[in-house]
């Protein structure tokens, strides 16, 4: 059965997660800095390895004290250290002691174990939390999710032309997650309107909620060799943000929508369950050889379910290049490479693959 058809679920079982190692914080400078100075620091030389090995998994363990010194740029020289390849037997004295425990995440099995493995790092507060093109993200201490997984995939998936696809990706497995948790947790609208389409996606990496953005997602890549490597999924949602405290008027908080809503921990938990059930479920596919096209393409591919939730296509939109002078049109879609076409005044278009695109309102037709 496909993994969009199976809702997630709670288990009592703490061994059926999909999770094969976290680590909680209360505060840290950036998990995403976390998680990929981590994975360079790792003495496996297998991408799989790593990940499955990251923060206590298998024969390798960390200490807290470890991975605040590589949160903080105390960084191990993995290069001094000889590679342990658990895949071919080879074993050597690991370079960590100690291990980080979970501290109370509770784990969510779905429909099954996962085959991939998937690290995660969770802290209540970052004091140099990132987001993309070098912006940063604002946060206050327990009022957002803050976190950052680890799973292997192929070098090439990552670093190709459908590379562009795996923040989209992230940002689905987020906001099923979100809905999953939501819905369990029996949190009503606070406005009491349709619960369709109330949290979107904007293109490429926003979680929108209500059309103000609600959370983003950072993707980067950990190169380990020719065939395999990390993708490090940073996300970050704002829970309990106050309306005063959000940096721009276009950006919202959870709160502001939902009612009911669990205690801090108990979301920031749930949440963090889901959202690595449905990132296993989502991404593990994409690293089966020969089901990468059906995968994004097929009937009920990636691309067309991300579309169903875009809420950038069929707008009108301002794009701001990396390089290049700004340009407005309508978002007519995603194309197959993950970039977005966009349909000018004139009625040339043009695809968008790097670049900030906010969604512009519409102007009504003169004597209309």
């Amino acid at each position: 059965m496909p993994h969009q058809n199976i809702k997630w679920q709670p288990s009592a079982s703490l061994d059926s997660g999909v999770l094969s190692s976290i680590v909680v914080l209360d505060t840290v400078d950036s998990t995403n800095t976390l998680v990929a100075h981590a994975l360079e620091a790792s003495t496996y030389s297998d991408a799989r390895d790593r990940v499955e090995r990251l923060f206590g998994g298998g024969e390798s363990t960390t200490s807290t004290e470890t991975v605040k010194g590589l949160a903080s740029g105390t960084r191990g020289k993995a290069e001094d250290t000889p590679r342990k390849n658990a895949r071919q037997g080879v074993s050597t004295t690991t370079r960590y002691e100690g291990r980080v425990a979970s501290r109370g995440i509770r784990r969510w099995p779905g429909a099954g174990k996962s085959t991939m493995p998937l690290s995660v790092a969770v802290a209540d507060a970052q004091s140099r939390c990132r987001g993309r093109l070098a912006r940063t993200w604002v946060n206050q201490a327990r009022c957002s999710l803050l976190a950052t997984w680890a799973l292997p995939l192929p070098t090439g998936l990552l670093t190709g032309p459908f590379g562009g696809w795996m923040p989209m990706v992230a940002g689905l497995a987020a906001l099923e997650g979100l809905q999953d948790v939501l819905e369990y947790h029996g949190c009503p609208l606070a406005d009491g309107g349709d619960s369709e389409r109330v949290l979107t996606l904007k293109w490429p990496n926003d979680l929108f909620c209500r059309g103000a953005k609600l959370g983003g997602i950072l993707c980067e890549l950990v190169r380990v060799d020719q065939d395999w490597s990390a993708l490090v999924v940073g996300i970050g949602i704002n829970l309990f943000l106050p309306r005063q405290a959000l940096p721009i008027a276009e950006s919202t908080s959870l709160q502001l929508h939902y009612q009911e809503l669990p205690d801090y921990q108990t979301l920031r938990d749930d949440l963090v369950d889901a959202i690595s059930w449905h990132l296993s479920g989502e991404m593990a596919p994409l690293g089966l050889d020969g089901s990468l096209d059906r995968t994004l393409n097929g009937p009920q591919g990636l691309r067309s379910r991300i579309a169903a939730l875009s809420w950038t296509l069929g707008k009108r939109v301002r794009v701001v290049p990396v390089a290049g002078e700004p340009v407005e049109g309508r978002a007519l879609e995603i194309n197959p490479d993950a970039s977005l076409r966009v349909q000018l005044s004139d009625g040339d278009q043009v695809n968008v693959s790097t670049a900030d695109v906010g969604v512009l309102p519409e102007v009504a037709a003169v004597g209309a």
